[in-house]
């Protein structure tokens, strides 16, 4: 697993295989000075597309704030992108790019083959058509939030297994207990090793999964717990993630045991805290999500 903290960027995204593509690649120079100039007003979507593909092509910021408007730069922090995430984007428009209306006052723009939609969609406005930013704004908190929860499940998955390969090695049938281990020791999923023979089950990602890694740093803004199965219960484990920052970095807190199945809930403004207090796994008021 490749450690992602959880920002903005990754919401801008194009999928090609198992890898994102951020999409406003132009931005790299994001901390030239930009002088302030009114938000530019298009004849036509196409038109607005031509200009957004040829501002980002060109990599010249004072288009794309006259493009999308001066608040542009929020939707993307300095030194998210690099040249080859500049290269794939264009790449991506330059194999296919179409308009999609959405009825008759609202469209958006299509990019690649897979599907994937510029975040930013297309407003009529009574002297023509211009990106609406605040629009776009929200859009990009709802694909984070989506691929952040997505990430999760699969981090769950990858937690699961290396649970199995701890117990079948070094926990003679035992599960961990912990993520990561105590210096010197083997009761985690994660130790430093001198050599590929002595590798622990999880790699270091475990290092930016547990609670007390600051939010900024959660992997995939979400926070990982294991927790010791419900009384009564012999073996088996429980693993609990939750986001980071609550409404920011996810909604939804999951749970999964020993038999891999999925389990979800919203705990509201008090995630953090009620996540910490868990002492066993235990599904009561959960919604089941799906069997792995």
């Amino acid at each position: 697993m490749m450690r992602k903290t959880g920002n903005l960027i990754s919401a801008l995204a194009v999928a090609r295989g198992a890898r994102v593509l951020p999409v406003l690649a132009a931005t790299l120079v994001l901390s030239l000075s930009v002088p302030v100039s009114a938000q530019q007003v298009f004849p036509s979507p196409q038109a607005a597309a031509d200009a957004l593909g040829d501002a980002i092509a060109r990599s010249d910021t004072d288009a794309l704030q006259r493009v999308l408007g001066r608040q542009y730069r929020l939707l993307v922090p300095q030194g998210s992108i690099d040249q080859d995430d500049i290269y794939a984007f264009l790449g991506a428009w330059a194999r296919h790019h179409a308009i999609q209306p959405e009825g008759e006052r609202r469209a958006r723009i299509a990019v690649g083959e897979s599907g994937w939609t510029f975040p930013v969609p297309l407003a009529r406005q009574k002297d023509g058509w211009q990106f609406d930013l605040r629009a776009g704004e929200q859009e990009v908190r709802r694909r984070r939030l989506g691929r952040n929860e997505l990430v999760t499940m699969e981090t769950l998955l990858q937690l699961a297994d290396a649970q199995q390969r701890y117990a079948e090695q070094v926990g003679q049938g035992r599960y961990a207990r912990r993520l990561v281990s105590m210096p010197g020791k083997t009761d985690g999923l994660y130790w430093p090793a001198a050599s590929e023979q002595d590798a622990s089950p999880l790699g270091p990602d475990a290092l930016a999964m547990g609670p007390e890694t600051p939010a900024a740093d959660a992997f995939y803004g979400y926070h990982y717990r294991i927790l010791p199965p419900a009384r009564g219960s012999e073996g088996g484990y429980g693993l609990i993630a939750w986001p980071a920052r609550y409404g920011d970095t996810g909604i939804n807190t999951f749970l999964l045991g020993s038999d891999r199945v999925f389990y979800e809930r919203d705990l509201g403004a008090g995630t953090a805290s009620r996540a910490r207090a868990m002492r066993s796994f235990s599904t009561e008021g959960w919604k089941r999500v799906a069997d792995r």
